[in-house]
């Protein structure tokens, strides 16, 4: 295989040809370092003899500013909820940073399972890790409503957004 602008073409399991395999930005495929991270991982276990594939599915990306901007999965879907952070319950105990200031987080399904998210908020990457798991797993709409959520806690905005797409979908 021969490098292209975008980078070196890999197959499914990070292999160039040959004893070669590449990772990470060389391979023009989400340059992020975590991205490079799993790569690594996928390639090590081909190169160890044991078959694993890439998955892209679910990846998340964020851009840390502050507030962070998060997104994973499809950027739309046929059901989409928006909970603004302002209206997630909480008590005294947990930061104001929420109460404070501007945030939101998106869920968008298929009807059936989550397809997507995305975030604006203090710490957004770490919201979305639920609906990373989620998507990556095909997890079912009915099982991540019936998640049991920590309070006082971001997961609440979950719960609220969950309920909205569960609303949109009874409807």
């Amino acid at each position: 295989m021969q490098p292209t602008r975008q980078g070196v073409p890999v197959d499914e399991r990070m292999h160039v040809t040959d004893g070669v395999w590449a990772i990470g930005d060389a391979t023009g495929v989400w340059p992020l370092t975590y991205m490079g991270k799993y790569q690594g991982r996928v390639a090590a276990d081909n190169i160890l003899g044991r078959d694993r594939t890439a998955n892209y599915d679910a990846v998340p990306r964020v851009v840390f500013t502050d507030p962070q901007a998060a997104a994973v999965g499809e950027p739309e879907g046929a059901l989409s909820a928006t909970v603004p952070l302002s209206e997630v319950p909480r008590t005294s105990t947990y930061t104001r940073e929420y109460a404070e200031r501007p945030g939101f987080m998106t869920l968008l399904s298929d009807g059936e399972r989550l397809t997507g998210a995305y975030a604006l908020g203090p710490e957004a990457g770490e919201w979305l890790q639920q609906a990373t798991v989620a998507i990556r797993a095909r997890v079912p709409l009915s099982v991540l409503f019936d998640v049991i959520q920590p309070f006082p806690s971001f997961s609440e905005a979950f719960l609220s957004t969950l309920s909205e797409l569960e609303a949109q979908k009874e409807a």
